[in-house]
């Protein structure tokens, strides 16, 4: 009993409860969500446990360029905040989607053992997997969004299928490994797990995790002709399956109603907002009060509820400025040229380029980092390296 509630268990259910960022409540008059307080919970054990264990000069030594990039997107992100004057906001964002996230990979690199890491993966698969089955649920009681697309408990369709894209590139890893009485088991949850996002109609999570996984295969060349074959057939059924939509007419006959049109008015404010703010940016967190404030410079905005700019690296740009942009362009690079270094497993280094390409790519039209589960994922790749 005692071994069940050790530390290094609480981390695997805090991976696989990411979700539960969405239960929100107040505590002691400060509001909060459950994914926080078992983050926090993490963090309370891992300084009781290793607090007179760290060698801090050694660890500041072997990871200068990630805490450098690090500093420089906190450093952007509290002078953005500052200078917008947004503190509550600000501090919010930086508080749950940087602090808190990069505080619980560092926790988690040291509680978990070197050959037990991949059980991050196998804690947030399952995750994943039930998000996905809850959300068949969903399906069969025919609670969807008003174009019958899937989102299960989730905000929108997007979100569902940016929290299920990255367990392909798991599944994909787990199933060319699995002993034989276990593909089945494997197979099954990855069917589950595929046909719930292909449900979401999310256009840009379907090309981004084929785009992901060809460039992952072909940086391991791994990318053979049978691949390429299967990539091309996908492709080709996935567009016509879609052929007699309204979304997908839309686009096609750029539709200004079309949701990529809306996207593009988007990006315009935001581009906007960079000319008079390109050094600081707006503040964290503060975009939906600057995009109503710039709609005088458009024509009436074809959607208003917008907390993010819908693009990435957009959305470090105007939240850190560009310190913060450039801060998060350089910890990338790092860590890719770290994963080529030191990543010899062969299976969780396509795991770790799969997700964080698909991160990048689907990035370009999405915001696929300001969640707070999408956050903690994303620096639980560096426990990978």
């Amino acid at each position: 009993m005692k071994k069940l509630f050790n530390l290094e268990n609480l981390i695997y259910l805090t991976i696989f409860a990411l979700p539960c960022y969405l239960v929100r409540f107040s505590l002691f008059g400060f509001p909060t969500n459950a994914l926080d307080v078992l983050i926090s919970a993490c963090l309370f054990s891992g300084w009781v446990l290793y607090r007179k264990k760290i060698n801090y000069l050694v660890f500041f030594k072997n990871y200068r360029p990630f805490i450098f990039s690090a500093g420089l997107i906190f450093g952007g992100l509290l002078s953005s905040s500052l200078v917008a004057g947004n503190y509550g906001a600000g501090f919010g964002v930086i508080k749950s989607w940087f602090l808190l996230p990069i505080l619980f990979s560092l926790v988690a690199g040291l509680a978990i053992e070197k050959e037990k890491r991949r059980n991050i993966l196998f804690a947030y698969y399952a995750s994943a997997f039930f998000v996905a089955l809850s959300a068949w649920g969903y399906f069969i009681f025919q609670v969807m969004t008003y174009d019958g697309r899937l989102q299960g408990f989730f905000n929108s369709p997007n979100y569902l299928a940016m929290y299920l894209a990255p367990a392909i590139f798991v599944f994909y890893g787990l199933f060319i490994e699995a002993k034989i009485k276990r593909k089945w088991l494997f197979g099954l949850s990855g069917i589950v797990i595929l046909g719930a996002l292909y449900m979401t109609y999310s256009y840009a999570g379907w090309l981004a995790t084929l785009g992901a996984v060809v460039l992952a295969l072909g940086i391991e060349k791994k990318l053979s002709w049978k691949t390429w074959l299967i990539g091309v057939l996908l492709s080709g059924a996935l567009f016509f399956s879609q052929t007699g939509m309204d979304k997908f007419q839309g686009i096609i006959n750029l539709d200004e109603r079309a949701s990529f049109s809306s996207r593009i008015m988007i990006w315009r404010s935001a581009e906007k907002m960079l000319e008079n703010s390109w050094l600081w940016g707006i503040g964290a967190g503060n975009f939906q009060v600057k995009y109503l404030e710039y709609q005088k410079y458009f024509p009436p905005y074809l959607e208003w509820a917008v907390p993010h700019p819908h693009n990435l690296y957009l959305t470090f740009w105007l939240y850190g400025g560009i310190f913060g942009l450039a801060g998060f362009l350089a910890l990338i690079g790092f860590w890719f040229r770290k994963i080529f270094r030191t990543q010899k497993n062969p299976t969780l280094k396509f795991i770790g380029l799969g997700i964080m390409l698909y991160f990048l790519l689907h990035g370009l039209v999405d915001t696929t980092y300001f969640k707070n589960d999408l956050a903690t994922l994303f620096w639980l790749l560096f426990v990978l390296l």
